[in-house]
């Protein structure tokens, strides 16, 4: 078991601060949701822990991703999660712009019926 955590894949952090993959690779800000969907994606066992604090940056958010390598060194695993990360958010984004759309139809439509409902009980009488 190796511990992944998501500053490892953050381009806006220096090598210093924690990057580990080329910024090519890397991605704005990732979640440990999106390391650990990365990992699931590549067939790797994965749990997250999300009481833990990176050491170096102790005031960024808490967690990290626990992957099982499979004997297979954790800068190769890094090289392959690293555009599954990239990935990984940009569908959890995807999603979120998807529900935040669905959400605003849901409320013009009930609004619509309501509408309609009033304008029904205004013709009864």
């Amino acid at each position: 078991m190796a511990i992944f955590w998501p500053q490892y894949f953050d381009k806006n952090r220096p090598v210093r601060l924690g990057r580990r993959v080329p910024k090519e690779n890397a991605t704005d800000k990732p979640l440990v949701e999106d390391v650990y969907n990365a990992a699931l994606k590549l067939k790797y066992v994965a749990e997250t822990d999300l009481q833990s604090k990176y050491p170096r940056t102790p005031y960024d958010p808490k967690g990290h991703v626990l992957i099982d390598t499979m004997g297979q060194k954790k800068t190769f695993v890094l090289k392959k999660l690293a555009p599954e990360v990239k990935q990984a958010k940009f569908d959890r984004l995807q999603s979120a712009k998807l529900d935040k759309i669905k959400k605003k139809h849901k409320k013009n439509k009930d609004k619509k019926e309501l509408l309609k409902s009033k304008l029904q009980k205004r013709k009864k009488k």
